[in-house]
């Protein structure tokens, strides 16, 4: 599943602008939960949410 690690980090890249974090992230999140859908990945979309989200705050340090 690293694709999924780099399709996160590629929407990051396309949101990024100063400042605005919260609503960066929700924008990412919305990409990601439509890529949960079109995917249909087998976990629940909680587990997603806090992977996901998780993995947002995560690369936001390291990236930017």
């Amino acid at each position: 599943m690293k694709w999924v690690w780099d399709i996160l980090k590629l929407f990051m890249y396309l949101v990024e602008r100063p400042g605005e974090g919260e609503k960066k992230k929700a924008e990412v999140m919305e990409l990601m939960d439509e890529l949960y859908d079109e995917l249909n990945i087998q976990i629940p979309r909680e587990v997603y949410h806090l992977i996901v989200s998780s993995a947002i705050d995560y690369l936001a340090l390291v990236l930017f």
